[in-house]
């Protein structure tokens, strides 16, 4: 278990319940029984401290955690991202469970948000020793061949564009160069700026930056629920804005190096069309555009130049934010204009742009690495740069995974459906088709 990939399944759950309202489902749903075994009793224990009416606290993980487990994701840690993070979709029934003695995965259903699976490992003395927090990954057949992933890409609901690229070598290409919405994979431009302003000495990775009303922005991520006043360093929102798609402190970081910056920098990393970022929304804005009551501002923004989606945003700051998690639902409205664009090429360029940085660049290498997004055989690709995205009717995930000898694999998938939300099956089978890519190529 790596802290990467711990901190990864907690904030793809996150990201989940972010999108969607504040209601209870329709239906009630059907608990299932959770066996006597030894992982059973601890996944019961789970979902009784993801259940209770308290918040859960440091010192009830302390004992539960192996150590190996605590030196990569520490009790603090786990404790605060079931409490901001998961607990709020509560009440969670478990309505699945397979497993063995010491290994089980649990789905499990809230009164927000889609379901999750909770997957345990516990060795001899009951200590935990793997836990992952993510969406529910229906059982599937793995692809044979790339032929066979290229054709199961193509079966995907909805548009889905896909390039995978060895050495930069072309493997899989299917419309690489459409603009696609990309959801948080934006996130890759405003990591460019942040590292340019550093190398160009307009700021410091230590730099300090500060959380205000006017910023907070709304989940995924934790800095939204830290109290007014609450610092972080330039290189803590980096890589909580890559690791956990803070969206909080991607807006700190925007307005630290100044929207301007950000902009320069999806044309520095070749993006083909960069007035399609431009102007460059923070996410406060997009959440105020896509649930918010300005709808006058939404049809000038999706039918305006860059000069006029400008002013929109301008009005928008003159105008108090009213928009939290209730009033998100799931409709798509990327056909709007409500996200941000790029194409599978221009995504794999910015991976290859950052992974040159990142040879050089600590803050940027951790930033990228921490999450690793899937549970890819860490000995053939010890280094993995990760970053996703997801809105309403958009799915996407990117990486660039590098092997012993240098040899580096780039896989972005992007899919976008104008009428209906991305379902938890089509991402099981999109993000399951990149880890058959990577395990098919040598």
């Amino acid at each position: 278990m790596t802290r990467g990939r711990a901190l990864a399944m907690l904030g793809a759950v996150a990201m989940l319940l972010a999108g969607c309202a504040t209601t209870a489902p329709e239906t009630e749903a059907t608990e299932a029984a959770i066996p006597d075994t030894r992982v059973g009793v601890t996944a019961a224990w789970v979902l009784e401290v993801m259940n209770a009416d308290r918040d859960t606290t440091v010192q009830q993980w302390e004992g539960r955690l192996h150590e190996d487990f605590t030196a990569q994701v520490s009790a603090d840690e786990v404790a605060e991202l079931i409490n901001v993070q998961i607990r709020p979709a509560r009440p969670l029934v478990p309505t699945a469970y397979r497993g063995t003695e010491s290994e089980a995965v649990v789905t499990v259903e809230g009164s927000i948000g889609e379901p999750f699976d909770l997957s345990l490992v516990v060795d001899d003395d009951d200590r935990i020793t793997g836990m992952l927090l993510g969406p529910v990954t229906p059982e599937r057949e793995p692809a044979a061949s790339l032929d066979e992933v290229e054709e199961r890409l193509a079966a995907l609901p909805g548009e889905t564009r896909a390039l995978v690229l060895r050495d930069g070598e072309t493997v899989i290409e299917r419309d690489a160069d459409a603009a696609s919405p990309i959801g948080s994979m934006f996130k890759l431009y405003v990591l460019d700026a942040v590292a340019e302003a550093v190398t160009a000495g307009r700021t410091a990775w230590d730099a300090p930056l500060t959380i205000t009303d006017d910023i907070r922005s709304l989940p995924s991520g934790e800095l939204q629920d830290a109290p007014t006043g609450t610092t972080v360093t330039v290189r803590e929102a980096a890589e909580k804005m890559i690791a956990i798609s803070d969206n909080t402190a991607t807006d700190l970081l925007i307005a630290h190096v100044g929207r301007g910056a950000v902009e320069a920098a999806v044309a520095r990393l070749d993006h083909h069309a960069p007035s399609l970022l431009a102007p460059f929304p923070t996410t406060r804005e997009f959440f105020a555009l896509l649930w918010g009551d300005d709808e006058d501002l939404v049809a000038t923004w999706g039918d305006g130049d860059e000069q006029e989606r400008r002013a929109v945003l301008a009005e928008l700051a003159e105008r108090p934010f009213t928009v939290t998690v209730a009033d998100a639902d799931d409709e798509p409205r990327w056909p709007e204009g409500l996200e941000w664009f790029a194409s599978a090429r221009d995504i794999a360029a910015a991976h290859d742009a950052l992974a040159e940085r990142a040879a050089s660049d600590d803050a940027v290498a951790t930033a990228l690495t921490a999450n690793p997004g899937l549970a890819l055989d860490a000995a053939a690709w010890p280094t993995i740069a990760f970053k996703g995205g997801s809105s309403p009717g958009v799915l996407a995930g990117s990486w660039r995974a590098q092997a012993e000898d240098g040899t580096a694999v780039t896989v972005v998938v992007l899919s976008s459906d104008p009428d209906s939300p991305i379902t938890s099956e089509t991402q099981a089978e999109l993000f399951g088709l990149v880890e058959d890519v990577y395990t098919l190529l040598p």
